[in-house]
């Protein structure tokens, strides 16, 4: 099945979380997480996995990922050895699409954590990539110390920051900003910054609206008391679009390549990303001192967010309608934002 993929100097997992895509001073700590038994689903997948891995031999694999909660998921499986003995998952962190681009790009990297803009972006300039799952669903939140705040509407001659150039919050909140009327980056100034820095300029009242992501969006509120939740994309999503479905934000994926090489360890890997999402979502506590342990974010702000995450998983082909509204909306809007053109179900992994 998987070949032995030994071809880089991989980067130590809690090497990484120092410069990666992290919260910042306010989410910094260290603390040593207890090691978890696996549950009887768990165990049976990694027996699985370690039967179908055994022939040939061990197995190491280089994951792009963000400081974010498509990441905690691997974390687990990484502490509860979830492929096997022999399978070592390695963690790069990116902290902007550009990076995630070289690393789809390279021949280091062997699966992604996607936001859905960017990797329909790649996969319409021509790159293998596949989309595994989507696995992060809302998540969003518009934020402001502004108590007049109530609507887009509002923003106009206002100052908004966004995280993540390119990515599903940044082309949802212009898409909402334009159905209220008002031109993104004419009646409404645009500021990008790091996921990091929007945080702290929450946090010290620098920044008065901004788009964020949990746990960022956890983090800010508890440090500045003036901070609120004023819209949840989540609801103007079924606002604008006249349906109750969520927001597929972000999935894993990798590159057909790699399929091609090594389809029962993706198989697997799928399988037990799924049972890994759901133990995060029943074991907050848990889930929340692997990240402090191995990505430096604080543990109670981490499992107070976790509830928020919009963590729940659904393989990519099942997941083909919310995609395609998503997908669908944006191109309507402004289809340089996934690439120019509707993804074909090509794009999705089939198992």
């Amino acid at each position: 099945m998987a070949r032995n993929i030994n071809r880089r100097q991989f980067f130590a997992l809690a090497g990484t979380a120092g410069a990666a895509f992290a919260l910042g001073g306010a989410l910094a700590g260290c603390s040593s997480s207890n090691d978890a038994a696996p549950s009887t689903s768990e165990s049976a997948s990694s027996e699985t996995a370690s039967e179908s891995t055994a022939s040939s031999g061990p197995i190491e694999v280089t994951l792009g990922v963000p400081t974010a909660p498509p990441t905690l998921p691997v974390l687990r499986m990484i502490d509860s050895k979830a492929l096997g003995e022999d399978v070592t998952i390695n963690l790069d962190v990116w902290t902007a699409p550009d990076q995630l681009i070289a690393m789809v790009q390279d021949t280091e990297h062997d699966m992604f954590a996607f936001p859905l803009t960017v990797v329909s972006t790649l996969f319409n300039k021509g790159l293998d990539v596949r989309l595994m799952n989507v696995n992060t669903w809302g998540v969003t939140y518009f934020l402001t110390t502004d108590p007049n705040f109530g609507s887009w509407s509002d923003l106009k001659g206002k100052t908004v920051h966004i995280p993540l150039q390119s990515s599903p919050p940044d082309a949802l909140t212009q898409y909402f900003i334009d159905e209220a009327g008002l031109v993104p980056g004419e009646d409404v100034e645009i500021v990008y910054a790091s996921t990091d820095e929007v945080t702290q300029l929450l946090a010290s009242g620098q920044a008065q609206y901004a788009t964020q992501i949990e746990p960022q969006v956890t983090a800010a509120l508890s440090k500045n008391p003036n901070l609120r939740r004023a819209l949840s994309f989540e609801e103007e999503w079924q606002r604008v679009t006249g349906t109750d479905t969520m927001i597929p934000n972000a999935g894993f994926g990798t590159k057909q390549s790699f399929v091609d090489e090594n389809p029962d360890f993706v198989a697997a890997f799928q399988d037990a990303y799924q049972e890994a999402l759901e133990w995060v979502v029943a074991n907050p506590a848990e889930a929340a001192k692997l990240a402090e342990a191995e990505l430096g974010m604080q543990a109670a702000l981490v499992e107070q967010a976790i509830p928020n995450m919009g963590l729940h998983f659904k393989t990519a082909p099942d997941a083909a309608a919310e995609l395609a509204d998503f997908y669908e909306l944006l191109h309507t809007y402004d289809p340089s934002m996934i690439g120019g053109d509707l993804p074909t179900e090509e794009m999705y992994y089939q198992a």
